[in-house]
């Protein structure tokens, strides 16, 4: 955390949802991390998928070793209102490649934990991510929600505290399409009382290629879907930056490195830089840390 040069900047929030998993959803948070941070820009990642994959990707540490996490943000009263005890559960022991980048962890205890106590404790459940973040705006540039690949109560939380949001899809299979009407359909139907205010940035195509005709074909449908949806104010469509399909994206988490570290010059550490210079530019990201 930090004070911020602008102290009437109140950073975006970013959160990256898609029902179906498998589809760049954690890859995209991570590699948006890295170079949000590689430009100069202050990053918190709130993961709040019990799979707590973003968590293994940047944390140096087994997220189900660390005492402080994503349960406490959701359940933990005093981190409604006190920002001091919402910057014990920031962690900033982090992986070679994420500099600037620091996160809250999740576990795989977090869904049924949350569940339990909100809906037993909480008078507005949806809304408890929602009062943590507002706290944190002005002390990040960016930050950054990896969501579940299910519609509960927790991608429930993360829609009412995003400023944005975007739904990566993977081309190369027309499940996640599915999964991107579903969700829609859900965020329609909760945001306008919970988050009226939420914009959506698009569609991102992911494992994509212009070169195969069905992807090219998949990647239209979307225009066409998001006219008939009537979508939320904001950039809307897909977005003009797509993920290419490479090797190098497996080997990097594997590695638990962002891609630009794994193939400096691959394409689709290329695609992300673009993807993190469009939103700098599309939401006026702050870099306060920037040289």
């Amino acid at each position: 955390m930090q004070d911020n040069q602008n102290n009437n900047y109140l950073c975006p929030i970013i959160a990256v949802y898609n029902q179906k998993g498998g589809v760049g959803k954690t890859t995209t948070v991570v590699n948006l991390a890295a170079e949000f941070g590689r430009k100069g820009c202050s990053v918190l990642v709130i993961d709040v998928d019990p799979q707590a994959n973003a968590s293994t990707h940047i944390g140096a540490v087994d997220p189900n070793l660390l005492q402080k996490n994503a349960i406490s943000l959701f359940c933990d009263k005093k981190t409604r209102t006190d920002i001091a005890h919402l910057a014990e559960l920031i962690s900033q022991d982090v992986n070679d490649g994420f500099e600037n980048v620091c996160y809250i962890p999740a576990t795989d205890q977090l869904d049924i934990v949350v569940s339990e106590t909100l809906r037993i404790h909480s008078n507005r459940p949806l809304e408890e991510l929602k009062a943590r973040l507002n706290l944190l705006r002005d002390a990040f540039d960016v930050i950054l929600i990896d969501c579940p690949p299910a519609l509960s109560l927790l991608t429930g939380n993360a829609i009412s505290a995003a400023t944005h949001f975007m739904i990566p899809v993977d081309t190369s299979s027309d499940y996640s399409r599915t999964g991107w009407v579903n969700l829609m359909t859900y965020i329609k139907d909760k945001a306008p009382e919970t988050n009226p205010d939420l914009v959506y940035l698009g569609a991102l195509l992911t494992r994509h290629s212009e070169s195969i005709n069905v992807q090219k074909a998949i990647a239209q449908s979307f225009d066409q879907l998001e006219m008939e949806m009537e979508l939320f104010p904001g950039a809307g469509k897909r977005l003009p930056v797509y993920i290419h399909t490479s090797t190098k994206v497996g080997e990097a988490s594997v590695l638990r490195e962002p891609i630009r570290k794994t193939a400096r010059s691959n394409k689709v550490t290329k695609d992300y830089n673009d993807l993190a210079e469009y939103l700098l530019k599309t939401l006026s990201i702050q870099q306060s840390l920037k040289n």
